[in-house]
C-alpha cells in the first residue's frame, strides 16, 4: 500500500528569478513500497499536458511500469519517493521520481525509470527555476546520513535537469558529476514524403539499401510490418518477436550488450508501458522484418512531439548480408517525413556507424551523485573528484 508523507520547504528569502518570485512553491513527498506507485495518475497527467515535448516520455506509467517490473527485485528495493512541487494554487508544476537501490549497505535514491533514452524529471517552464530551487532544497533536507542521491543518465540539453543539479551544487559541496558518452542525434530529417523521395534518389548509399531489399525479396518470402501503437494480441506478438530477434543478435554474444526484451521482466515492462502509455498516447512505432516466416530484424522507436527516440535496432546475425538495419531505417525515415518528426535521437555508441544515418554528437549524457551529509560524505566527494578515482567510477557507473 502506498503511503504519503508531506514536507513543506521553508520559504526562502524573497528574490527575483527572471521577474518571478521564488516563494510560493511547496514540495510534497509521496512514498510507495513493494513496487507500487502512489495513486497520482490524474495530477501527473495534468501536469504533463503543459510540459515541453522532451518531457512527454516521463508519464505516470513510464515510471509505474518500470517500478513494478524492473525497479522491484535484485538491487532495486521496490521503494519510491515522488517529490511534487506545487504552486500557491496547489497545482503540480514539477515532479521528481526517485527509486531506492541498495549497494553494500548504502541506499542510493536514483532517478526512477528506464535508462533509455535517459532518465528525467517533469517541470513546467513558467515555474522552472523556482520549482527546481524548492525541489533541490527538499532533496538535501530529506537525505539521510547513509543515503546517496543519484541522477542519471540524463541529457544535459534539458534545462530543468541542469537547473536542479545547479541548485543542489549551490547548497552543498558533495555533488560530483560524471560525464558519459555524447548523445547522437540526426537532424537532417526530410520534411515531407516528396523530400524523402528526393533524398533517396540523390544518395547512392540509400539507393544501395533499396537493392538490399530487392535481394531479400528474391531469396525468400519476405515482409516488413509496421506496428503503429498496437494493442492486445498484436502487441504481445510484436514484443515476443522482438525478444526472439534480440536473442539471436550480437547483444547476447558479448558482455557489453544490454538486451531490452530478452528477460521476462523486460517483456512485462514493455507490455504494460506500451498498453497503458505509449500506445494510447500515440508514441509507439515498431518495424519488424520477416524472412520465410521467421522474425529476423526490428526497429523500436518512441516519439514525443517532433522528437523520435531509437530504442533498439537489431537483427538476427544469420541475416547480416541483407543489411536489415538500413532497410528498416529507411522505413522509419519515411514515416518521420510524413508525421513532422524533426530530430531522431539515436542514443550513444558507435558514431561511425550512426553518422551514416545522419547522426552527429550533440549534448553530453551525465550522471550526478550527491554524497551523504556529514564528514564521510565530504570525504567521498573529494576522493571521487580526484582524477584516477573519478575515471574509474565513471566507467563503472
Amino acid at each position: 500500500m502506498a503511503l504519503a508523507a508531506h514536507h513543506e520547504t521553508p520559504r526562502p528569502p524573497a528574490r527575483e528569478i527572471d521577474g518571478t518570485p521564488s516563494r510560493g512553491i511547496r514540495v510534497e513527498i509521496l512514498e510507495g513500497h513493494g513496487g507500487i506507485m502512489p495513486d497520482i495518475e490524474q495530477e501527473w497527467t495534468e501536469c504533463l499536458k503543459k510540459a515541453p515535448e522532451h518531457e512527454q516520455l516521463f508519464g505516470y506509467y513510464w515510471i509505474a511500469s518500470w517500478l513494478q517490473h524492473l525497479g522491484h527485485g535484485g538491487a532495486w528495493a521496490g521503494d519510491i519517493r515522488i517529490l511534487l512541487a506545487r504552486d500557491a494554487e496547489r497545482r503540480v508544476v514539477g515532479i521528481v521520481p526517485l527509486a531506492k537501490r541498495q549497494f553494500h549497505g548504502i541506499d542510493f535514491w536514483a532517478l526512477a525509470g528506464y535508462y533509455q533514452p535517459h532518465r528525467g524529471i517533469v517541470c513546467l517552464p513558467e515555474r522552472q527555476e523556482a520549482a527546481c530551487a524548492a525541489l533541490a532544497q527538499t532533496l538535501l533536507e530529506m537525505q539521510g546520513w547513509n543515503e546517496v542521491l543519484r541522477f542519471g543518465p540524463y541529457d544535459t540539453a534539458s534545462t530543468e535537469r541542469l537547473l536542479l543539479v545547479r541548485e543542489l551544487a549551490l547548497h552543498c559541496h558533495r555533488v560530483v558529476r560524471f560525464d558519459q558518452e555524447r548523445t547522437i542525434v540526426a537532424r537532417n530529417i526530410p520534411s515531407s514524403p516528396e523530400e524523402y523521395q528526393r533524398m533517396i534518389q540523390g544518395r547512392a548509399s540509400m539507393k544501395r539499401v533499396l537493392s538490399y531489399e530487392r535481394r531479400l525479396l528474391r531469396e525468400g518470402e519476405a515482409s516488413i510490418r509496421h506496428h503503429c501503437n498496437p494493442s492486445g494480441d498484436e502487441l504481445r506478438k510484436m514484443i515476443e518477436d522482438c525478444a526472439t530477434i534480440e536473442s539471436r543478435s550480437w547483444l547476447t554474444s558479448t558482455e557489453e550488450g544490454r538486451p531490452r526484451f530478452v528477460s521476462q521482466q523486460s517483456r512485462r515492462f514493455w507490455g504494460q508501458v506500451c498498453s497503458r502509455q505509449l500506445g494510447p498516447q500515440g508514441q509507439l512505432n515498431v518495424w519488424l522484418a520477416y524472412f520465410d516466416g521467421e522474425p529476423v530484424a526490428f526497429r523500436f522507436t518512441i516519439t514525443t512531439g517532433s522528437i523520435r527516440y531509437m530504442i533498439a535496432n537489431q537483427y538476427d546475425q544469420r541475416y547480416e548480408r541483407f543489411r536489415l538495419g538500413w532497410i528498416l531505417y529507411l522505413r522509419d525515415l519515411e514515416d518521420c517525413a510524413r508525421h513532422g518528426v524533426r530530430a531522431m535521437d539515436m542514443g550513444n555508441g558507435n558514431l561511425r556507424y550512426k553518422s551514416r544515418w545522419g547522426g552527429a554528437e550533440e549534448t553530453m549524457s551525465r550522471v550526478v551523485v550527491v554524497w551523504p551529509p556529514g564528514p564521510l560524505g565530504e570525504l567521498a566527494a573529494r576522493l571521487t573528484s580526484f582524477g584516477p578515482i573519478h575515471r574509474r567510477i565513471r566507467r563503472r557507473i
